[in-house]
C-alpha cells in the first residue's frame, strides 16, 4: 500500500503523510485524531490544496451559515457555528485526508489493474494544487497593494 500512497501523495510533505497513514492503517477504520497546523491556519483552503473538494465547499457552507446568523443578529451563535468546525477540522484533517486518499486509490484500482499503469494514474490524479498557494496567497497581497496605491493615485 505504501507505493500507492507514495504515488498519489506526490512530493509535498510525503514523509509526514506516509508516517501518519502508516499509523492510521495500523489503528484500523474510523476517524483518528492528530493535529495539522496548515489545516488550522488555512482551513478549507488547505482542503482545496490537498484536492479535498467536498471539505473545501463545506467550509464555504459553514462560513455562509455563520454569516447568515451574524446578519440575523446572533453574533454568538455565528461565532460558534464558525469556530467549532474551524477547531475540529485540524484535529481530524490528517484522518480525513487519509480516507480521501484511500477512496481515490480504491476507485483507481477498480479500473486500472496493472500496477505500473495504476501508479502512473495515481501520480497523475494525486499531488496537490500548487495554484491554490498563488491564488489565496496572492489575493491578500493584491488587496493590500490596492488599498495603498488606489488612494495614492486618487489624490493626483
Amino acid at each position: 500500500m505504501q507505493n500507492l500512497y507514495e504515488a498519489i501523495l506526490g512530493e509535498k510533505n510525503r514523509i509526514y503523510y506516509l508516517t501518519k497513514f502508516e499509523a492510521f492503517d495500523q489503528q484500523g477504520p474510523g476517524l483518528k485524531t492528530s493535529w495539522n497546523w496548515p489545516a488550522l491556519l488555512a482551513g478549507g483552503v488547505w482542503a482545496l490544496y490537498r484536492k479535498m473538494y467536498g471539505w473545501f465547499f463545506a467550509f464555504w457552507g459553514v462560513a455562509f451559515l455563520s454569516n447568515i446568523f451574524e446578519k440575523a443578529g446572533s453574533p454568538g451563535l455565528s461565532a460558534i457555528i464558525f469556530l467549532v468546525p474551524w477547531i475540529a477540522f485540524p484535529i481530524y484533517a490528517d484522518s480525513l485526508y487519509h480516507n480521501s486518499i484511500k477512496k481515490k486509490i480504491a476507485v483507481a484500482q477498480l479500473s486500472v489493474k496493472e500496477e505500473p499503469k495504476l501508479l502512473e494514474y495515481l501520480r497523475y490524479k494525486g499531488g496537490v494544487h500548487t495554484w491554490v498557494i498563488w491564488v489565496f496567497g496572492g489575493l491578500p497581497v493584491i488587496g493590500i497593494l490596492a488599498a495603498i496605491l488606489i488612494p495614492m493615485f486618487a489624490r493626483h
